[in-house]
């Protein structure tokens, strides 16, 4: 039983760092057809070309209002003197500039010339579910209007405080910038094609950035023209540079030498920016040299005290050293910079834990999931915590939603025969033990 708390304890430190949350859905069938003949009207090929009036790209993009504002990947502007928007009917549309940019998250918001143009309505990825069905209509290699289907497979975090939507569905060269639609023909999120070895990485920018993208043009309607999208001075200004991209690429290929390589270059760059020293952090984390990892996140906490993330993945690092007294001060500093950070509540619980202190560990586990119900994590830790004081109940509850969330988790599976065993259950006890072995028949724990 110790050797498994000890691994549920170093599952629930991998999620608070860098883990996908995963949330099985209830897959619903997407009508193809009136998808397309909904969405593809407001879907663009975009030309992009330079001073010179050389094509030097070909991106997708679509609309979101009926006066023109159309978002797409920024990358697929990178480098633009001008570029055209053609429509599926073949209409063409001068991209008059740039409202607002978010390099970040890859995303920028143009504005081309027309009115009462068809458009899409972005909806919410937010708390959107691993399986979840969806489609994509993009433009790869220039031909527009292709369709293709897949699901949701992880939602990642990745650096800079960024997440992304794995999916399956193909995403070519050329489709950056698609739409990603759920079964109502809502967008839960923007198409990101990267190249990375020779194989195109599918992922999605949630749908949550292009409404935070829509909402700064409300402060400033100002038109940039598309070789100058924003200021790039400023702590923003690592957003706006190459290298920055390429480590979010290897981050997200795993790649883990070329992103510390990349985010060495970035902290030179960018001396006194918190996230360049962040980004530097996660990636010394990813290749396991710990001490590194600290001393990046300090120099990021130093830059900027209130810096949440770095904060908690700080404390994470703590854990692996055994500093368990700095680890749960780094948590309650994460916590308050952001008192909504469900993996810093979910880690200090861990902590709470691990020092025996397990009432307080129940409060910040079920203070976790409490902010993000879908972190399987979290409700595995519940679980076992609560059946560690008794309230075999409440254990139960916990097991099952964990279950509910990653059917095949063999931890998930022990947990739940464990509580069967407690309360003498013998059929039910035997039968959860069997199925936590038929996931993962080579782990002798598996029986308890």
């Amino acid at each position: 039983m110790k050797r498994l708390l000890g691994v549920l304890l170093i599952g629930i430190a991998l999620c608070a760092a860098n883990q996908p949350a995963t949330v099985c859905a209830e897959t619903e069938s997407i009508d193809l057809k009136a998808l397309a003949k909904k969405a593809r009207p407001a879907v663009m090929l975009l030309v992009v070309s330079d001073a010179n009036g050389k094509e030097i790209a070909t991106g997708t993009g679509f609309l979101v209002s009926a006066d023109g504002k159309l978002i797409t990947n920024f990358h697929v502007i990178e480098n633009a003197a001008s570029a055209v928007a053609k429509a599926e009917n073949g209409g063409l549309f001068p991209v008059e500039g740039v409202l607002a940019s978010d390099p970040k998250n890859d995303l920028v918001l143009l504005k081309i010339k027309g009115k009462e143009l068809p458009f899409l309505t972005l909806g919410k990825s937010e708390n959107i579910e691993v399986g979840t069905r969806i489609a994509v209509i993009g433009s790869p290699l220039g031909l527009e209007g292709t369709l293709s289907e897949g699901i949701v497979s992880a939602v990642r975090e990745l650096m800079g405080d960024m997440k992304v939507l794995q999916v399956t569905a193909a995403i070519s060269p050329g489709s950056s910038g698609s739409p990603v639609l759920n079964v109502k023909g809502e967008v839960v999120g923007v198409a990101a094609s990267l190249l990375r070895g020779g194989q195109s990485l599918n992922f999605a920018v949630p749908a949550e950035c292009g409404v935070r993208l829509m909402a700064k043009i409300r402060s400033s309607s100002e038109l940039h023209p598309l070789n100058h999208p924003a200021n790039t001075t400023g702590e923003d200004a690592i957003y706006y540079d190459a290298d920055w991209l390429r480590a979010w690429v290897a981050e997200a290929s795993k790649d883990h030498v070329e992103m510390l390589k990349r985010t060495k270059v970035l902290v030179v760059r960018y001396p006194e920016n918190a996230v360049a020293w962040y980004a530097l952090g996660w990636a010394f984390s990813n290749l396991k040299f710990t001490d590194d990892a600290i001393a990046a996140y300090l120099r990021a906490i130093k830059v900027n005290p209130d810096y949440g993330n770095a904060w908690r993945r700080l404390g994470g690092e703590y854990q692996n050293t055994g500093r368990i007294a700095e680890a749960i001060a780094a948590c309650r500093q994460a916590i308050k910079s952001n008192p909504d950070d469900p993996y810093a509540w979910g880690l200090l619980g861990m902590m709470y834990q691990q020092t025996g202190h397990t009432n307080d560990a129940i409060e910040a586990f079920e203070r976790s999931v409490r902010i993000s119900p879908s972190i399987h994590g979290g409700w595995l830790l519940l679980g076992y915590a609560y059946g560690s004081v008794g309230r075999t109940d409440d254990a139960l509850g916990a097991h099952r939603q964990a279950i509910k969330i990653m059917p095949d988790d063999a931890s998930a599976w022990r947990g739940l025969g464990v509580v069967y065993k407690q309360l003498g259950q013998t059929n039910e006890t035997i039968g959860a033990f069997r199925r936590a072995a038929e996931i993962k028949q080579n782990d002798s724990d598996a029986w308890g």
